[in-house]
Parts: structure tokens; sequence; C-alpha cells
């Protein structure tokens, strides 16, 4: 039988079809299910990073005070400039992690 000759009936171009069909969306669902198990791992990993870093900064504020009394600048002045300074990054929407050292007089 020549190659040409060949026909192909109805039902199995159908078979082939379908099969195409299912082995393509069981491929899609499959990519979607590990891209989902990847994000939750990142979300959870990023979750321990800030936990981390949050427990960080608060050793590193608690080792480190704020040393103003040498330099001459009150300590109402500080809180002032602390404030001053949180606010205007609360206004703009962005998280800072910063830590006043030190203030001095230009």
């Amino acid at each position: 039988m020549n190659l040409l000759e060949r026909t192909i009936n109805i039902g199995e171009g159908a078979f082939y079809s379908v099969f195409g069909f299912v082995f393509v969306f069981l491929g899609i669902a499959l990519l979607i299910l590990i891209f989902m198990l990847l994000g939750m791992v990142m979300k959870r990993i990023n979750e321990r990073g800030e936990k981390k870093r949050k427990a960080a900064q608060e050793r590193a504020v608690a080792a480190s005070p704020v040393t103003t009394a040498e330099e001459g600048v009150p300590p109402e002045v500080v809180a002032a400039i602390t404030a001053a300074i949180a606010a205007y990054y609360e206004g703009e929407q962005v998280r800072c992690d910063f830590v006043v050292r030190r203030i001095k007089k230009i």
C-alpha cells in the first residue's frame, strides 16, 4: 500500500484531535499548577525575610540609641525631624527603614 493511497477515516481523525486537545490542556494545567506553587513558596520566603529584617532592625535600633546630648541638639528637635521624615515617606507610599543616628548643625 502506497503512502499516498492511505486514507484516514473520520473516527481516527477525531480521536487524534481529541487526544491532542486533552494533551495540550493537561500540559497547560500542569504549568499553571507549577507556577502557583512557585508563587506560594516565594511568598513564604519573602514573609520570612521581612520578619528577619524587622527583627534585625529592632535589634539595631535598641543597640544604637540616638546620641544627641553631646552635639547640643535637644531631644524634641530630634523627634520633630524624625516625625517629619516619617510623614514624608508615608505620603509617598514607600517603605523606608531609616534610623536617625545623629543630627549635626550646619
